[in-house]
């Protein structure tokens, strides 16, 4: 690339083992082809060998980028991070995570289309980057601060930085600990907190005085109008996400009337969907969506609800994990008779409170609970997957125990979020981790979108409902949602502006229109709607070669915990709506991922990208090195 548009045109590299900084140009990644965020951290992985290693290894890449559109007004202030995750189960995959706030559109005012960790640090450190000044430098009187706080210490010098920062469950190397910036936006699921706690990187400050030009702005205006529109639309999740939407409406009234502050969100975006709340006591912070999931099971009290989303962000915590899923465990446990209010108090070392059929408040709970988990003690801090591992060995119930995970965890250690249907569940079995926090297309249901995309309607091949149930079409739809949900994380857009309805006015105006005109207004490059597709498909191929080469991916990694072939789950999402899912045919899945493969041009019988697809893809690097290693069909 001459000169870039969209792109900063660098990507920072930092060895923290040799204390070196470098710069590459963001051009050698072939951006163009792999755009930025997922595509562009995938194509940097592959580069650097697909390194095998643990994912608290020194030699283990932490690889953060943004994406051409970030910074742009509208949707696209997010970041993606990628890493071998901690949290995966039972092995560590390269997995991604997302985020948003103010740190991705600033690395880019910085100069920055990415930054590649390597290396552990002797001491404490933190990444400064101010432009072109890179500096590393000491951060050992920060070590063990929790994140508010190292934020606040950190911006004494730079105020108007942005900064990227573990608490102490990441320092300690929990599986489950996040990478928080400002209060709310974090790079949640995955566990990669531990990875920067693992390099000993407690935080990475960047401030950014540069802009990145766009080749026609007038172009550009024009999708900006489209975007202030299409803001009209989404003010009721401005709305949704101002209170706990799973409590009593008088819980809900008590945050609306006493604690909300304002809403805030991302650089750039209109809708500005997070809300601030200040409840005394405890303490002023930012939330939505699962954040608020500390109810209606555990607690309809506002004070506790708040105290269980600032303690998890203070200390670096998975939400979804710590808030959701761990309590979710033990109250089904405890519910079954699998652990009594004893073995809970005893041999866990946790107070039970009311709903585990003891005396202790929530507060008294949830302070030991996270304490635990962000001092590193295992099991708390090592997930459910590990939690039930461990103690599945030591309690009598073990056996049971064990079966209940694999209910509430669908596969690779990741709670159950939600699965309405086939193309989710093919999703999941084919993926690295949770897939559905970004992509939502599965819960929609709009059949004049699902007709204009070439889709099946999504009731045809539901599980939520048997009797609707039809296995044939589902596996064209989670390849469409898998190439869209690899563009969105490359733009890259946010979840809630990029499903199918978003940007929809066909045939003059829909999603991929949209992205394909923006994109090719700030870069400069023609990037048709054809090209957009061949982009999302490129970057699954990339990743799923990524798997195959890393992890050995075959046709039989590609499945579900064994309970979804035999029962009706419910889900976590569930446990407010009553909603259970299946059971799913096991024969007629494994057929479907017969026709998954064939769609995706992989071999049938191991899973594997062909080689005559890679090349079709413009992977013909890829093809060669597998074939190198004996993984091309």
């Amino acid at each position: 690339m001459a000169k870039s548009y969209g792109w900063a045109g660098e990507v920072l590299q930092v060895d923290l083992t040799n204390k070196t900084v470098s710069k590459v140009p963001t051009a050698v990644h072939r951006p163009e082809e792999f755009i930025g965020g997922l595509g562009l951290c995938a194509k940097i992985f592959w580069e650097l060998g697909c390194p095998k290693v643990h994912a608290f290894d020194p030699g283990n890449p932490l690889i953060i980028s943004a994406g051409p559109l970030t910074g742009s007004y509208g949707p696209f202030g997010r970041g993606e991070v990628c890493t071998v995750s901690p949290q995966c189960y039972p092995d560590e995959l390269f997995t991604y995570s997302g985020f948003g706030g103010m740190f991705p559109a600033e690395m880019k005012h910085a100069g920055y289309d990415g930054i590649v960790i390597l290396g552990r640090a002797e001491k404490p450190v933190c990444l400064s980057i101010h432009d072109e000044d890179v500096e590393i430098r000491d951060a050992n009187g920060l070590w063990g601060v929790e994140t508010f706080e190292a934020q606040r210490v950190l911006m004494t010098d730079e105020p108007e930085a942005s900064i990227l920062v573990i608490g102490p469950a990441g320092e300690n190397l929990s599986r489950i600990a996040v990478i928080l910036n400002e209060t709310k936006f974090a790079a949640g699921q995955g566990g990669f907190g531990g990875v920067m706690g693992s390099k000993n990187l407690k935080a990475i400050v960047v401030r950014g005085t540069g802009v990145v030009g766009v080749a026609k702005p007038d172009k550009v205006l024009e999708q900006t109008r489209i975007i202030t529109e299409e803001n009209k639309k989404m003010h009721w999740l401005r709305l949704m996400f101002q209170t706990p939407y799973t409590a009593p409406q008088e819980t809900k009234d008590v945050f609306a009337r006493r604690y909300f502050k304002k809403n805030y969100g991302c650089y750039g975006c209109p809708l500005q969907c997070h809300s601030v709340h200040d409840v005394p006591g405890i303490g002023l912070s930012g939330v939505s969506c699962a954040n608020w999931l500390w109810a209606p099971t555990f607690s309809v009290d506002a004070k506790e609800i708040w105290e269980a989303n600032v303690l998890s962000q203070k200390l670096g915590i998975n939400t979804f994990e710590g808030i959701i899923a761990l309590p979710f465990l033990l109250v089904l446990s405890f519910e079954a008779g699998i652990l009594t209010r004893q073995e809970i108090e005893d041999d866990m070392g946790l107070p039970a409170p009311k709903w585990l059929g003891g005396t202790a408040t929530s507060h008294e709970f949830l302070t030991v609970l996270f304490h635990k988990i962000a001092n590193g003690e295992s099991p708390y801090a090592d997930g459910g997957a590990r939690f039930v591992e461990y103690f599945g060995k030591k309690s009598v119930s073990g056996e049971r125990l064990l079966d209940l995970y694999k209910e509430l965890y669908t596969a690779r250690g990741y709670a159950f979020h939600h699965m309405d249907n086939l193309g989710s569940a093919l999703h999941w079995a084919t993926d690295t981790r949770d897939p559905v926090d970004s992509c939502h297309e599965y819960k929609n249901s709009a059949p004049e979108a699902m007709e204009h995309f070439g889709l099946p309607p999504y009731d045809n091949y539901q599980i939520v409902d048997l009797s609707k149930t039809v296995y044939e079409g589902a596996e064209r739809v989670t390849a469409w949602v898998q190439d869209n949900q690899c563009l969105k994380n490359s733009l890259p857009v946010c979840e809630f502006w990029s499903g199918i309805t978003g940007f929809y006015n066909p045939p003059e105006m829909d999603l991929r229109i949209f992205e394909s005109r923006l994109l090719s207004a700030v870069t400069g490059f023609d990037m048709d709607v054809g090209k957009m597709a061949k982009a999302g498909e490129r970057i699954w191929n990339l990743r799923r070669a990524i798997m195959v080469k890393r992890e050995n991916r075959t046709r039989e990694n590609d499945t579900l915990n064994e309970p979804y072939f035999k029962k009706a789950i419910k889900c976590l999402a569930g446990t407010a709506t009553g909603l259970v899912n299946g059971p799913i045919d096991k024969a007629k899945f494994e057929a479907l991922k017969d026709r998954y493969y064939e769609l995706r041009g992989w071999d049938v019988n191991t899973g594997w990208p062909t080689r005559a697809k890679l090349e079709e893809l413009g992977l013909k690097d890829v093809a060669d090195e597998l074939a190198s290693i004996g993984k091309l069909p």
